[in-house]
């Protein structure tokens, strides 16, 4: 049998909860209608370099550090840095140019100095702790504990994963979500119980669902298992019919086949069809490690496309301006942070590469984000910052998050400390507050 895996993991958890009788466990029912906010969250996963998706140009010690990797400063080249309106200091990689369109209406925010303070240089512990907003791998992700504490419908899509089959952790907790790869396969099929080329007969669910709403008595741990594979199979269709019913509104872009590009054309597509989505989780993985070889060769412009990696980068921006032009006037109601466990070095390594850093660059646009460059390291100068050769945190991560449940979702600003426990909260003022 082919599922989605994750998919049933949650259903079965909710089925267990109930079971059980465990105090809280979520009660479904459907009709709810999209009530507006929504928060995007997409990983760069691989720890991507903050100097080199926002150049810091106006620094020399940024070319004295890096003199293979260096972009230029703006000029007429299309191979040099983008000029930022209102910063003389930090411009945008060329590959990331299609995001100016969004920049230039006025709703596109860069945090270049961001970080989660505690963290070390681990991948695996900084994606795990960014995800949960604590140093402690065993509590719910701050997503999944914004919904126990501040979720507006019961809706079993009301948190999802985009694009991949594995739940990410910043969602992943007591309320169950789904792990959906796309929209138009998110099924559940066993060729028993199918016919046709490439199994269009599906009977599986058909046959689950007339099996579940036989109107008989069942010990009460059965019965509520029995609702949720109601609901399980009721999601199933919404999913379905969003991508069935789905036309976009992006202009003549074309969402890629990435992972980033699924995720979000399935969101675009649960969105128009009023699904009351609220947090969402993509990665947008485009080998960001770079410990060698970040640029193509001394030879090559920084924005040659025939070098893989400069090639995915603007694919991705690509992806955002699909989404962003897709959501229309909806874009004002959902808001998408960009982020990454850790930066990388301030000096480039002996392999034309970087290794893994502290602070890094993180960006949202969409629901109120407001064009600036955030606050800055005032230096590069090693020595001054005092880091070692990483750049120091001047955000905290969670100040950016929290911002955005408070003045954007509309969650009351007292429950921070419970989305993030111990943290006191600094606003950024980064976002104007959601009408």
């Amino acid at each position: 049998m082919t599922t989605r895996r994750e998919f049933l993991r949650s259903s079965a958890m909710l089925a267990a909860a109930s079971a059980a009788g465990i105090a809280g466990a979520p009660q479904f029912s459907f009709g709810q209608t999209a009530s507006g906010k929504i928060f995007i969250k997409v990983f760069m996963r691989g720890g991507a370099d903050g100097l080199h998706l926002l150049p810091r140009y106006g620094d020399n010690l940024y070319y004295q550090y890096r003199p293979d990797l260096a972009i230029e400063p703006p000029s007429n080249d299309a191979n040099s840095a983008i000029r930022l309106s209102g910063s003389n200091m930090r411009g945008l990689n060329p590959n990331l140019e299609p995001l100016m369109e969004i920049w230039e209406d006025g709703n596109l925010m860069f945090a270049p100095a961001t970080a989660l303070d505690e963290g070390n240089r681990s991948h695996f512990d900084c994606q795990r702790w960014i995800g949960t907003g604590d140093l402690n791998n065993v509590i719910d992700g701050y997503l999944n504990r914004y919904l126990q504490l501040h979720g507006a419908s019961d809706h079993p899509l009301r948190g999802v994963t985009a694009g991949k089959t594995s739940v990410s952790r910043e969602i992943l907790g007591d309320i169950g979500v789904a792990a959906i790869n796309r929209g138009e396969d998110f099924n559940l099929e066993n060729n028993d119980f199918c016919s046709g080329a490439g199994c269009s007969d599906n009977q599986l669910t058909d046959l689950m669902r007339t099996v579940a709403s036989h109107n008989v008595d069942l010990p009460v741990g059965e019965a509520r298992a029995r609702d949720t594979q109601l609901v399980m199979l009721d999601a199933i269709d919404d999913v379905q019919a969003a991508a069935d019913g789905y036309q976009t509104t992006a202009g003549g872009l074309q969402y890629s086949g990435s992972g980033l590009g699924k995720g979000l054309k399935l969101l675009a597509q649960l969105i128009k069809a009023g699904i009351p989505l609220e947090v969402a989780a993509v990665d947008w993985n485009i080998s960001w490690d770079t410990h060698s070889n970040q640029v193509a060769n001394n030879a090559n412009p920084i924005a040659d496309q025939s070098f893989g990696y400069n090639s995915r980068m603007r694919q991705g921006a690509t992806d955002f301006v699909t989404f962003y032009r897709d959501m229309g006037a909806k874009m004002d109601d959902i808001v998408v942070l960009v982020c990454t466990e850790f930066g990388r070095t301030i000096k480039q390594n002996g392999s034309r590469g970087t290794d893994h850093g502290h602070s890094g660059a993180w960006f949202s646009f969409g629901g109120g984000s407001r064009t600036q460059i955030a606050r800055d390291v005032n230096t590069l100068d090693i020595d001054r910052l005092g880091f070692g050769d990483k750049l120091p945190t001047v955000i905290n991560y969670r100040d950016i998050v929290g911002e955005i449940m408070v003045r954007h979702l509309g969650m009351p600003q007292n429950l921070i400390s419970q989305v993030f426990p111990g943290h006191a909260f600094k606003d950024e003022r980064l976002f104007t507050a959601s009408s």
